[in-house]
């Protein structure tokens, strides 16, 4: 298995810039107070001055991903390697009375870019529109003998394709807000999907039995998502009535591939054309210190494919229909005793009904999905002093699924939370929690079970989990503060003769902030991470099945920092710095047969950026982007030439300047 995609979604998330300088802690004195920061308390709406305000830039740039195009996930560049322009805006317009509107343009002229435009009045009719482009890519050039963006696919040479998605969506919405308690509102947005895909398969046609890849071209689907509704505003009390639909089409029935000679010889269904519609009512009613919120929810999804499309196959009708309902409820209830006691209570219902076909091919009869799930919750605050308070809670959830091995399954469990906030410069807080789950029997019939009492699937298998999880932050300094989270949970599975046994998950996250003076402030964060389970086999093929059981531990560590200095060589001149390291290895230890190889993943990423300040509306902004990735496989390993460059190994970097106009 390969967790590189598990390691590096946590290095999306760059380091936040350090905090503003606070206040000392009892530091009452007027001699030595601070004067408040007063830029965010501004309404703009509120504001008497008309006309536009923002800011544009315009920029020019160089990119190169080294071959590798998952580098464009970070730029988004149209092409490998060469210069690209780009132009931002976001501006705001008032005018008189309530009139109000704004424009938004993000990152236009590369691949991934948005555009947004926004007009009304405050208390009346406000409309919006939006378009945007988003690609995303899985790594660098995969090899095939069928091309995509052919139909049918036919099988010729060894060439390399992209696997890629790119998403074209088309936004709009208005909402009226009159002089009344209602407030009617509605949204639309059209999503068009352009993508080559790839499927796994164990040979490569004219080549032989060595593992390769199927392109699947996605051109013609798209998704239309409608939103609209009403709501009325009583005193103490609001009601809101909405309605929710999703139309999914596609234009081709089945992926066709073959040889030259038959290129209809294989087939592959697409997914069919769906239709979601929900409907929703929910409301919120307050009175004496406490509140009550609920919603009643039903949804019918369904579905229709054609089945006259798959040669020489087993069918009794022409098409397949497809139809789910889903009825949901839910509540909760919070009431507030005193200063010091707050209770709360919550549940939820959901009923799925699966009326589906069941006779579609010959001699099969497909099992319903259906699944019924309640939870319920229980939960008090109590404040022992102006210092401490204390949360304890039960939590219920329980799910029937009448076609699965196990019919019914329940979860019960119990927490425990405490926070200790004191005037002063340390906060700690700390959370214990435990869970088992358990419910009937395992069916072993060779009707619907899978043939073994001991072979279960860990999600549905009797478990108890214990949790423990704890912050604490400490201001050194009235510049100096720090903040570390702890975590460890391990679940335990019993009966594991066939099966996951064991699992655990624990880590520290580490963020360090310092405001070295006015205009240099520094930040530092690291992650330590370790994820193992424990999974008991066996070879049907064996006397006794000979049982064997393996190990899998990942190991993930990330480390940043960052710098911030304004007024840099006592000009108008700012920069800013940011370094990220990641590194993950992922180990599986079997008791007997084969020594798995171990996957690992590394990544450097550096940006920085530079902002000098002509004058009080110009500017000029140097930006330079740097990232070093490489992950192995031991998969694919020796497969380059018939799979292509799946591992990851470059050095993709982007620089641009911008011009800025403020407004």
């Amino acid at each position: 298995m390969k967790y590189s995609t598990l390691w590096l979604s946590l290095l999306a998330v760059c380091s936040a810039q350090a905090a503003e300088e606070p206040l000392a802690v009892g530091d009452y004195s007027l001699q030595q107070a601070k004067p408040a920061k007063t830029e965010r308390w501004s309404c703009k709406s509120c504001e008497g001055d008309s006309g536009w305000f923002g800011e544009v830039g315009l920029g020019a740039g160089y990119a190169n991903d080294d071959g590798a195009t998952r580098f464009r996930n970070w730029v988004p560049s149209q092409q490998d390697s060469g210069m690209l322009g780009i132009f931002n805006a976001d501006l705001q317009y008032r005018g008189e009375g309530s009139r109000y509107g704004s424009l938004e343009a993000k990152n236009l002229g590369m691949e991934r870019f948005s555009l947004a435009l926004e007009q009304g009045h405050y208390d009346g009719v406000r409309a919006k529109m939006g378009y945007s482009e988003s690609p995303f890519y899985w790594n660098s050039h995969g090899r095939s003998v069928y091309q995509p963006g052919e139909s049918p696919l036919t099988q010729g040479q060894l060439a390399e394709f992209d696997k890629e998605v790119v998403r074209k969506k088309l936004t709009a919405g208005l909402a009226y807000t009159p002089k009344s308690p209602w407030r009617p509102y509605a949204d639309f947005s059209h999503e068009k999907k352009e993508a080559t895909l790839a499927y796994y398969q164990p040979t490569v046609p004219g080549v032989g039995g060595v593992p390769g890849l199927l392109p699947k071209p996605v051109d013609g689907t798209s998704t239309t998502l409608v939103k609209s509704g009403v709501s009325y505003l009583g005193k103490g009390w609001l009601v809101d009535l909405a309605y929710n639909g999703s139309l999914y089409r596609t234009d081709d029935t089945a992926l066709y591939y073959g040889s030259v000679t038959d290129p209809y010889a294989n087939e592959r269904a697409y997914e069919p054309d769906n239709n979601f519609h929900q409907l929703s009512l929910s409301g919120q009613y307050n009175w004496d210190r406490q509140s009550l919120t609920g919603r009643v929810l039903s949804s019918q999804a369904s579905s229709n494919g054609s089945l006259t499309a798959f040669r020489n196959a087993p069918i009794a009708q022409d098409d397949f229909h497809g139809e789910v309902s889903t009825l949901q409820a839910d509540a909760k209830w919070v009431g507030r005793f005193g200063r010091d006691l707050t209770l709360r209570a919550g549940g939820e219902y959901r009923d799925r009904k699966d009326k589906s076909d069941e006779y579609a091919v010959v001699g099969k009869q497909r099992s319903k999905s259906d699944r019924t799930r309640s939870k319920a919750d229980l939960e008090a605050d109590y404040r022992l002093s102006r210092s401490v308070k204390l949360t304890t809670g039960y939590q219920y959830k329980a799910d029937q699924r009448e076609q699965a091995d196990r019919r019914d399954t329940d979860e019960h469990t119990l927490f425990l939370k405490g926070r200790y906030r004191p005037v002063g410069a340390l906060q700690l807080g700390g959370k214990l929690a435990w869970s088992t789950r358990n419910g009937s029997d395992w069916r072993h019939d060779s009707d619907g079970g899978n043939g073994s009492p001991t072979l279960r699937q860990f999600y549905l298998a009797d478990r108890d989990r214990v949790e423990l999880r704890t912050d604490l932050g400490y201001q050194f300094s009235e510049g100096l503060d720090a903040s570390l989270e702890g975590w460890w949970a391990k679940d335990d599975y019993k009966e594991p003769d066939i099966g996951r046994s064991e699992g655990k998950d624990y880590g520290l996250d580490l963020t360090l902030n310092q405001q070295f003076d006015d205009n240099l402030s520094g930040h530092l964060f690291s992650n330590l991470q370790w994820i193992s389970s424990a999974q008991n086999h066996a070879y049907t093929g064996a006397p006794d099945w000979d049982p064997y059981s393996t190990a899998v531990r990942d190991e993930i560590t990330t480390l940043g920092l960052g710098l911030t200095q304004k007024k840099a060589f006592d000009r108008d001149l700012e920069l800013g710095f940011d370094y990220s390291f990641a590194f993950g290895r992922g180990k599986t230890d079997a008791s007997k047969g084969y020594d798995y190889p171990d996957l690992t993943s590394k990544q450097h990423r550096l940006e920085g950026y530079a902002l000098y300040q002509l004058t009080k509306q110009h500017s000029l902004r140097w930006d330079v982007r740097y990232e070093y990735f490489q992950d192995v496989d031991y998969l694919y390993t020796g497969e380059e030439p018939n799979l292509g460059n799946l591992n990851q190994d470059y050095n993709g970097y982007f620089t641009a300047v911008s011009w800025l106009y403020k407004f």
